[in-house]
């Protein structure tokens, strides 16, 4: 190891796997380069061929898992874990999250571990019961049962927030599943963290012995096609770009079966009457600065489009000018633990932005990329480069009515940010008919109070408007002939 690259082990069910005569050099991102064994020479300790090999994790109970996972969160304290310490460092470097923000996620890592949590997020999403068993039908149904059995999983994970390689390692426990977690360039360090974690705690425990971390580069054709086969792999899922995702698809074949969790969008949406006071502008810019800062803008949750009920004329126009003002202004109220001031600009949103100013019978601009603005459409329709709004930068568009918005939306609309809450019972279903995954609150006046109201879901909640975990097992059912069961029934009496 150099003092400019890292070395970073391949972790392979229990065993660590560090780069020696064939290591590889990776380019990371921001300079944050690392050295890893060539995964070429490593396929079949990251793939599990003979799925017989599951059973011992099949047969350990649920019980058993969650108590292992509960000790791994209480050792998952950045202040206490040079693993992490190591991966907080490579992240700070190649990620582009600020070190406060980075370190309130980090600080977020044990919770997510949290007994409780965990037994609510299983039990709700496929049933404790039907892991660790047969389940048998109700009545006449006796004679069929069904179980939920763990598979084999490829995660492609996304590294611009760590805490999708915690999310990760949990699920697989708690699917009593085997998964193989390739690393992002941004973040190839977080879950090779935990996993060692893993390994120290416990070295020889079934959910220890089917973790496997690795990275290799996106688009290597080699390593897709010698993972991604059905004799190896029965469920990917994938985070991240389109283009990854098109690319994986290459290798389906039936019987390997791919949840893409694809980039999403998200907005909010501001009622007329919010202009009927300042005290409700006020109230509506805090959570507008909120959901657009949080996470410096780099998660998919971030709002990047504002539409606002309102006249194109120029007196309901400067009314849209005032509340974005506002906005701007509550980003300096955010403590830095949710959002910060960028420390050097976005060159290419820059440039969008100055070459629209100059449209100014079209377009209002005001602000930078490195404390925020805004873009005022000065008609009803979004900027061609929304999907680039980053920086705390958002697109606001007057619209005659919020079901006007409805044509922008789809699948890819995740979380739609609603002030005031009065708008909320007329437009909740037609919305969700739209495909939107997320409805939450711009109302509360205090950033936390608005961050916490619009993340503060029970265990289990649908993820993307799906239910991965239950995604993640197969089901199996079990329908034995009426007398065998009747005859089962009597030895057990």
């Amino acid at each position: 190891m150099t003092s400019e690259i890292l070395d970073i082990p391949i972790i392979a069910r229990g065993r660590i796997i560090l780069p020696g005569e064939d290591a590889v050099e990776y380019k990371g991102r921001g300079g944050a380069d690392f050295r890893q064994a060539d995964p070429h020479r490593h396929i079949h300790d990251l793939v599990l061929g003979d799925v017989s090999r599951l059973a011992d994790l099949h047969d350990t109970p649920m019980a058993q898992i969650i108590d292992l996972l509960a000790e791994l969160g209480k050792r998952l304290r950045l202040d206490d874990n040079a693993l992490l310490q190591e991966s907080f460092a490579l992240a700070l470097k190649a990620g582009g999250l600020a070190e406060p923000i980075l370190r309130g996620v980090y600080d977020a890592l044990p919770a997510m571990f949290e007994r409780e949590m965990m037994t609510g997020l299983v039990d709700k999403t496929i049933g404790i019961a039907h892991l660790d068993g047969w389940v048998p039908g109700p009545g006449a149904y006796a004679n069929t049962s069904i179980r939920a059995i763990g598979t084999r999983q490829l995660h492609i994970t996304a590294g611009n927030v760590p805490v999708v390689a915690a999310m990760t390692i949990a699920r697989a426990g708690l699917t009593k599943s085997d998964i193989l977690i390739k690393s992002p360039s941004n973040d190839p360090l977080t879950a090779n963290a935990i996993a060692r974690t893993l390994i120290a705690l416990a070295p020889d425990h079934p959910v220890t012995k089917h973790i496997a971390v690795a990275y290799w580069k996106g688009g290597d054709d080699f390593m897709d096609s010698q993972v991604i086969r059905t004799s190896r792999i029965d469920k990917i899922t994938a985070w991240g770009g389109m283009s990854s995702v098109k690319h994986i698809q290459k290798y389906l074949t039936p019987g390997i079966d791919l949840t893409a969790l694809n980039p999403k969008y998200s907005m909010s949406m501001i009622g007329r009457d919010t202009f009927e006071s300042e005290a409700a502008m006020d109230e509506a810019a805090i959570g507008l600065a909120t959901l657009a800062g949080f996470y410096n803008q780099t998660a998919c949750a971030n709002t990047r489009i504002v539409y606002v009920e309102s006249g194109t004329d120029e007196e309901s126009l400067e009314m849209v000018i005032a509340l974005g003002r506002k906005m701007v202004a509550a980003y300096a109220t955010l403590p830095p633990l949710l959002s910060t001031p960028f420390p050097t600009p976005n060159r290419e949103l820059e440039a969008e932005m100055a070459a629209i100013a100059l449209e100014d019978d079209f377009y209002h601009v005001e602000g930078d990329t490195l404390t925020g603005g805004f873009v005022l459409s000065k008609f009803n329709d979004r900027v061609e480069f929304y999907d680039k709004l980053n920086n705390r930068v958002v697109n606001f568009v007057p619209v005659d009515s919020l079901r006007d918005v409805l044509k922008w939306c789809d699948d890819t609309t995740q979380t739609v940010g609603i002030y005031p809450e009065s708008i909320r019972a007329q437009w909740l279903d037609l919305f969700a008919l739209a495909g939107v995954q997320r409805l939450v609150s711009l109302a509360g006046g205090d950033p936390m109070t608005v961050y916490a109201n619009s993340h503060h879901m029970p265990p289990g909640s649908p993820h993307d408007g799906i239910e991965p975990m239950r995604r993640s097992v197969r089901w199996v059912v079990d329908m034995r002939p009426a007398e065998a069961t009747a005859a089962l029934n009597i030895a057990a009496e």
